[in-house]
């Protein structure tokens, strides 16, 4: 299996590279899932984004297709389904999505991280579910991942980008709809995905990024004028994914989880109100973590986690109790290869939904919550 070899470095740079563009799962057995809600959009999608896009008060999603140069954004009906799908061109090889209001006219944006062509492409919403192109931020060397974070606290969403090649974080300050370099830091060697988090207690966004061939999240801690302390390390686990942060044991400070795909597994990490991190448990999981998500899944006030295992084709489900345990539920049986995913109340049933983007079905495939923390295929149409 390829995720579980050591490889030097400038070769686990191109691996990452082509890992968003061409890795597939191995051959899944079982009978598969009947799923009503399977959307088509477009080859080699890698990301997921949320938000109300047309203001209807329905959670709306976008999706990059790397393959086919593009974003798909799909507006909720309110069911589970979608009632529109619109695509958006995008420069080579878009690996990553994020929504933010990036112009301050009060409507969602979107940014894409364009992996293959060395930029972002940038679209400003109208606040009905449309996007024009706003342009190209340049000169950004092979970005794999993006967060919006207001660096400064000027009220306005900035960017954190994530450079594999480079090793480092780029940060962009927004101009009031345009951005420009202002810092770089070194992080680990191929960093892959940033997340933004609060780990000191002082009000100001911090960043964790997870690092393919050190195995570690490097820390950064912000310091509210747009700069960034000096990066730590935690080590975590081989080929760190996705991120989730919460207060899993109720101390008040924030925690993470770590879906790490060398380990089949997510690992949980205490956060202890100072930007240290320490690791305190491993939750198992079939074969090749990726795609995890935060939310609360059975009502109870409390933080769970949901995560995909990419080639087993399965999704793994962990109930939180609010003291740093989690329960595990029995996996549900996709036989897809889901590389992410995203939770909210997508019917308006007032229980937690699934969107999870399907890799190996170029689709997104939708999943409703019970309120319990079992998830089933919505109803057809």
């Amino acid at each position: 299996m390829i995720y579980r070899r050591l490889l030097p470095v400038p070769y686990l740079v191109v691996f990452y590279v082509a890992a968003i563009f061409t890795f597939l799962p191995m051959p899944l057995t079982g009978i598969q899932q009947s799923l009503s809600q399977n959307e088509t959009i477009g080859r080699v999608p890698h990301a997921i984004s949320v938000g109300d896009f047309n203001a209807d008060g329905i959670p709306d999603i976008a999706i990059p297709a790397a393959a086919e140069r593009k974003v798909v954004v799909l507006l909720g009906d309110g069911k589970g389904g979608f009632v529109s799908n619109h695509t958006y061109p995008t420069g080579k090889g878009p690996s990553w999505v994020e929504t933010a209001d990036f112009n301050g006219d009060g409507k969602l944006d979107l940014v894409t991280a364009n992996t293959g062509g060395g930029d972002l492409s940038l679209y400003f919403g109208d606040g009905k579910g449309k996007f024009s192109k706003a342009g190209d931020i340049a000169h950004i060397p092979g970005p794999a991942s993006a967060v919006a974070v207001d660096t400064n606290r000027d009220g306005r969403a900035d960017l954190a980008v994530t450079q594999p090649k480079e090793s480092r974080l780029a940060i962009l300050e927004n101009l009031g709809g345009s951005f420009k370099a202002s810092a770089t830091y070194e992080v680990g060697r191929a960093p892959h995905i940033v997340t933004q988090v609060e780990l000191n207690k002082d009000g100001i966004p911090d960043l964790v990024v997870g690092t393919f061939a050190r195995h570690r999240l490097s820390v950064l801690l912000g310091n509210g004028d747009g700069t960034y302390r000096t990066a730590g390390e935690t080590q975590i686990g081989r080929f760190p994914h996705y991120v989730a942060a919460g207060d899993w044991n109720g101390d008040g400070h924030q925690d993470l989880a770590v879906a790490c795909a060398g380990e089949d597994a997510v690992i949980l990490l205490q956060g202890d109100g100072t930007g240290r991190l320490r690791k305190t448990g491993t939750l198992p999981m079939g074969d090749n973590p990726h795609g995890l998500v935060a939310a609360d899944f059975n009502g109870d006030g409390v933080l769970d986690l949901a995560a995909s295992a990419r080639t087993a084709g399965e999704i793994s489900v962990f109930l939180g109790d609010g003291k740093a345990g989690f329960i595990t539920l029995a996996p549900l049986r996709i036989n897809q290869d889901i590389i992410a995913l995203a939770a909210a109340d997508f019917n308006r049933d007032r229980k937690i939904d699934l969107a999870l983007v399907s890799a190996s079905h170029s689709s997104v495939v939708m999943l409703r919550g019970d309120g319990k923390g079992v998830f089933l295929p919505f109803a057809a149409k």
